[in-house]
């Protein structure tokens, strides 16, 4: 009787193991069709055109913060962090961060006053300069825009860049 119980348990050992390799098989189909259909990542950096950002500000096309500039009516205001030195910003742009704010509104007391029409720019990170835009809301600012690109967006659009000399504060 013993033989025919090890005859029936290796029959059923070998049925275990055929339905197990089945479902092996069938779980790696499973995971290689869904590899295969997936769709593209994600950037890693946040595309306007992707995403629904909040920003204190509306945003400006590069292109029309420049007719902004060439007409003359809005301050524009570089909220980038500069270190030591020189680097390079659009002319006249007037320096306002986050990390020295209350400093750089005093710095620029003689040329930036609440009325006055701004379009804030950055090195591309929009929430960063969305954090100046609502500093600035809260000291009584009303006309502020948000360029959405960079510098070398800008240069590409044909605005003008200058070097600029960091101060102290800065």
């Amino acid at each position: 009787m013993v033989p025919a119980i090890e005859s029936v348990g290796i029959g059923r050992l070998a049925t275990c193991l055929r339905e197990a390799g089945l479902l092996l098989l069938l779980a790696l189909s499973v995971t290689v069709a869904a590899w295969l259909i997936r769709p593209e990542k994600m950037s890693l950096r946040a595309e306007t055109a992707f995403y629904e950002l909040e920003l204190d500000a509306p945003l400006i096309a590069v292109a029309d913060a420049l007719v902004l500039y060439d007409t003359g009516s809005h301050l524009f205001l570089d909220t980038r962090t500069a270190g030591p030195g020189s680097f390079v910003t659009i002319p006249g742009a007037l320096p306002v961060r986050v990390t020295t704010f209350d400093d750089d509104l005093y710095e620029n007391r003689d040329f930036l006053y609440p009325e006055d029409p701004v379009v804030l720019f950055g090195d591309g990170n929009l929430p960063a300069v969305s954090d100046v835009a609502a500093l600035l809301l809260e000291r009584g600012f009303e006309e502020i825009m948000i360029m959405g690109g960079d510098l070398e967006a800008w240069r590409r659009t044909g605005g003008p860049l200058a070097d600029h000399q960091a101060g102290e504060h800065e």
